[in-house]
């Protein structure tokens, strides 16, 4: 949703705005249409305000200028006797702003790292003036010189509003330049706070919007090794997220120079829960133990990405995230893994209840997204009509949780509320209560939906991994269409799950299996030591909290 608006504010607006801009010029000088131009002039005005706001300026200076021009050419009209001094002023005033916003805020926007519950440290304000109020100055007395002609007003009124203004503009300048010039009073007040918080390693983040949630799933075990660290961000969209999910300090560097700050002589290891792009400008300093984390266990391609081999350790939850990387030809030294289960599936809750005795079941279906590679798609929402159709059919209470990112492509956002008025359609005649939308989403975790089902009906992805902890029946779908042993030998989790064809052809067979008469109990047990380590039930989180411990504490041989 940023980067549409980001696109709106850069490319869009700038062309509409001038466009209107030119209209009311037109209307005002060159026709006797005073009050439309006026109206025009209005829409346009508070258009510019927006992008002022943005910081978005170069590309719609024509469009201010003409706007001003018009207004000034109409008031002269309108109140004959008005004083040209004040018109004078007023034409240079409001152009002189216009013409300079590119370069306040290219010197009041110095780059800096932004920081977030950092104690000792606050951001404080380079200049009097709060830049907002400058950069909407031009937009802001367009709008009193537009009101002052429609009510025919002295113009010595905007001409010392307009004065005032160019002469705060001129210190606020010079303060910014005097900042921008002498920047190391400001760099040293922030590693003096970060000095005294001594942080010893840091989670470090680069991801594309709505991926926050990664952190938000390794956040409460690296807070249990007790020990002070920073979370490094590269995206500034994530900043107000990540600050709001912890109580830690959050440090979003947009430039790689700006993460040279930030990395602190004490500070013994760093952690990761993606292969982004940018985490290299983190991976260089050699003198910590750089720690994937990821942010799934699954048998998808992205457990066992080549590039994971750049990191120091590679923690993963059992024996079958070590063997997927050299049963698909990633060859990563042994000695490189760490099993330390997946402390997350603590909060899932084990049951040995056999489902076909239980007299109301329910389901959670939890889709997979359609990925960036059609080969790599693992998405059953395809089929997902299908699945829900034939859960209702036989009683069964529905939790619909799809991926995070599902709702991006706009093809399976409609296949989910159409599966979404399914259910409430079933539900306004059954009354069961079927979970879906924010509710299964957003006020549920994915925890919750697994701790509220009897058995899942999943895709290749994280989830299964996880679901196999509570040791319940589960169905995978095999929408690539492989033979069952080659998609069991891509997939070994499959072993464990009964397997729904690409076309759901034999989705009556295996609801049959899954519901009633579940045949896979032993082999479910034994797949869940090979996928999450054989850790106790009662102490699972431990085996990751002693194996990080040991690279927080002890700084790099």
């Amino acid at each position: 949703m940023g980067g549409i608006k980001s696109k709106v504010r850069s490319k869009v607006m700038p062309l509409l705005l001038n466009l209107l801009a030119t209209v009311a010029f037109v209307l005002l000088a060159l026709t006797s249409h005073v009050w439309i131009g006026l109206v025009v002039a209005a829409v346009a005005i508070i258009g510019l305000a927006w992008q002022a706001l943005g910081q978005s300026f170069t590309d719609t200076i024509s469009g201010q200028l003409l706007l001003v021009t018009g207004l000034l050419i109409t008031y002269q009209e309108r109140v004959p006797s008005a004083s040209t001094s004040a018109l004078v002023i007023t034409g240079l005033g409001i152009g002189s702003l216009i013409v300079n916003q590119p370069l306040l805020v290219f010197l009041i926007e110095r780059p800096s790292i932004k920081v977030a519950n950092l104690a000792g440290y606050a951001a404080g304000r380079d200049t009097t003036v709060p830049p907002r109020w400058l950069y909407a100055s031009a937009p802001g007395l367009l709008a009193v010189l537009a009101i002052l002609v429609a009510a025919k007003t002295n113009p010595w009124i905007i001409a010392g509003l307009a004065l005032a203004a160019c002469l705060t503009a001129a210190v606020t300048t010079a303060q910014a330049l005097r900042v921008r010039r002498s920047p190391h009073s400001l760099d040293n007040r922030l590693r003096t706070a970060l000095q005294a918080y001594d942080p010893q390693f840091a989670f470090y983040f680069t991801a594309p919007p709505n991926s926050e949630y990664h952190i938000g799933m390794w956040y409460p075990y690296l807070k249990r090794l007790g020990k002070p660290f920073v979370i490094i961000l590269r995206e500034r969209a994530a900043l107000p997220v990540v600050a709001a999910m912890v109580d830690v300090p959050v440090l979003y560097c947009e430039h790689e120079s700006f993460v040279d700050q930030v990395v602190l002589p004490g500070m013994k290891a760093c952690f990761y829960a993606n292969n982004g792009s940018k985490n290299s400008h983190m991976v260089r300093f050699n003198r910590l133990t750089h720690i994937q984390l990821l942010h799934g266990d699954s048998d998808k391609a992205s457990s066992y990405n080549p590039v994971t081999g750049i990191y120091d350790r590679i923690f993963v939850a059992g024996q079958a995230g070590i063997d997927r990387y050299e049963a698909n030809g990633v060859l990563i030294p042994a000695q490189k893994f760490d099993i330390v289960g997946r402390p997350q599936v603590e909060d899932i809750h084990v049951s040995d209840a056999a489902v076909g005795d239980l007299a109301n079941v329910t389901v959670l279906y939890a889709s997979t997204w359609v990925g960036n590679y059609s080969d790599a798609s693992y998405s059953s929402l395809h089929l997902g009509d299908q699945i829900i159709r034939k859960l209702l059919d036989r009683h069964a209470t529905v939790v619909l949780r799809p991926h995070p990112y599902a709702r991006r492509d706009l093809d399976s956002a409609r296949r989910l509320a159409r599966m979404e008025q399914m259910l409430a359609d079933d539900a306004a005649k059954t009354g069961r209560n079927h979970l879906y939308g924010d509710v299964s989403s957003v006020q549920m975790s994915l925890f919750d939906c697994i701790n509220s089902a009897d058995a899942m009906i999943s895709d290749v992805s994280a989830v299964a991994s996880d679901w196999l902890f509570s040791q319940k029946p589960f169905a995978l779908t095999n929408v690539l269409d492989e033979e069952r042993s080659a998609f069991e030998a891509a997939f070994p989790l499959a072993r464990a799950a009964y397997v729904i064809d690409h076309d759901a052809a034999n989705l009556d067979e295996i609801l049959d299996q899954l519901l009633k008469i579940d045949s896979l109990v032993a082999t479910r047990r034994d797949l869940r030591t090979y996928y999450l380590g054989d850790f106790p039930t009662e102490t699972y989180s431990d085996g990751f909290v002693s194996a990080a411990s040991k690279y927080v504490t002890t700084a790099r041989g």
